[in-house]
């Protein structure tokens, strides 16, 4: 190995650790990193810096956009007392709104769909007289996994298909992913609806009770007001309803790039004034838009290196003989491990060249290996360490135990239908 490609590996290394210790800001570690790989001379700036030009990089920020006109546009105002007023029961109204969050989180980025979902499943909580955290917790591990149903749901889908085009030529469609999502989604219903020992139960008595009044506690009031869900009252909804939907058939069909495709649209938004300038530059997390750019950099750079192909020959070696779906299960698991542990999009960029590597020393179709890492990537249930989940505990909190318990007996159970899905369609 020599002295460029170990000090790459170090650098990444030393990266990952301490953004895995909390202690640091992960955009800082991650530009930290980068900086060093260019002052050092290990890669030419138009490598080191290439990640902030990455197409990948450029739909997130414009999914980010098309989030914020959809929540100007109150396309979705009213949401909560139309499923009020059909499902009585507690336990129906906690799926029906998680069901809800994940159906918005495939195609809207999913801290978005929480941040539409959340002061609706609150208020519908306060008015339930229960606590917060039994809306809050499903609402969020369902946001997060609705997220692996689409190309444009998550931001390491869209990391993968980048991966994909660079490989192959050809990347994956608006709803490739549609099959290994769809398994992981039901699968969490599925537990949550008929397994209540698995200690996965949204209405389990150890959430977290709320105190207080319901303004006080949580910092959304309960209005009587009744409001209607009338997405095509008003000519902002529904100039925003035929630009998403457009960009969405678009990006679906193969027509556009999802960074022309969605970064259209959220121009459009501008244009029609339906999102202001000032709320579009708030709406993109720079924080995640610089770590992305500066990772997808570091990454760029152990491949610029030939580091990445080092470490790709070793593991596909010491995979072979295994089979298909041991392999893509073994890429799930570690992905996931990873996204837990640091970041989803940081674990994306970091498996996502090792699965191109295994892929090849193996017989596991290269489309395959990367959705299970796409797969895996999406999976950060152990953890609330995921940003949807932090935005859900801020204001309908839940005990970190109760996550940790039932993201576990989720992951395993997720991770086999996954890999099963994948190793059907894929493989």
């Amino acid at each position: 190995m020599e002295i460029d490609q170990l000090f790459a590996w170090g650098v990444l290394l030393v990266v990952l650790l301490a953004i895995a210790s909390g202690r640091f800001r992960i955009e800082i570690v991650a530009l930290s990193g980068l900086f060093l790989l260019g002052i050092t001379g290990v890669a030419p700036p138009n490598i080191i810096f290439s990640g902030f030009g990455h197409p990948a990089l450029v739909t997130i920020i414009a999914i980010y956009l098309v989030s914020q006109g959809i929540i100007n546009s109150g396309l979705l105002r009213g949401l909560g007392q139309a499923v009020a007023r059909r499902l009585h029961s507690l336990r129906s109204q906690i799926i029906s709104i998680s069901a809800i969050g994940a159906i918005l989180s495939a195609f809207m980025n999913n801290v978005g769909a929480v941040g539409l979902m959340l002061p609706t499943a609150v208020r519908m909580a306060n008015r339930s007289g229960t606590s917060t955290g039994r809306f809050g917790l499903p609402l969020a591990m369902a946001s997060i996994l609705g997220g692996t149903l689409t190309l444009i749901g998550s931001a390491p889908n869209i990391i993968i298909s980048s991966y994909m085009f660079s490989s192959s030529g050809q990347s994956f469609k608006m709803f490739d992913f549609t099959p290994h999502g769809l398994a992981m989604l039901l699968t969490a219903f599925l537990l949550w609806l008929f397994c209540r020992a698995c200690g996965t139960d949204p209405g389990a008595a150890d959430l977290l009770k709320a105190t207080g009044s319901p303004e006080d506690a949580q910092g959304y009031s309960v209005s009587n007001e009744v409001i209607q869900l009338a997405p095509l009252a008003t000519r902002e909804r529904k100039i925003t309803l035929f630009v998403t939907i457009l960009g969405v058939l678009m990006v679906s069909l193969g027509l556009i790039h999802p960074a022309l495709g969605f970064g259209g649209a959220a121009l459009a938004l501008i244009l029609f004034g339906i999102l202001k300038p000032p709320d579009a530059y708030k709406s993109v997390d720079l924080d995640i838009v610089f770590f992305l750019g500066a990772m997808l950099g570091i990454g760029q750079t152990l491949e610029f290196t030939g580091a990445l192909e080092l470490l790709s020959t070793f593991l596909a070696s010491f995979t072979k003989g295994l089979s298909s779906f041991w392999l893509i299960l073994l890429l799930v698991f570690v992905s996931s491990s990873l996204s837990n542990a640091i970041n989803n999009s940081a674990a994306a960029v970091f498996m996502a060249p090792l699965a191109v590597g295994i892929a090849g020393g193996n017989s596991l179709e290269l489309a395959a290996a990367l959705m299970a890492v796409a797969a895996g990537s999406n999976m950060t249930l152990l953890l609330p360490t995921h940003q949807a989940a932090l935005m859900v505990m801020s204001k309908a909190p839940f005990p970190k135990a109760s996550f940790m318990r039932s993201g576990l007996v989720l992951s395993i159970c997720c991770g086999l239908a996954a890999a099963a899905g994948i190793r059907l369609v894929w493989q």
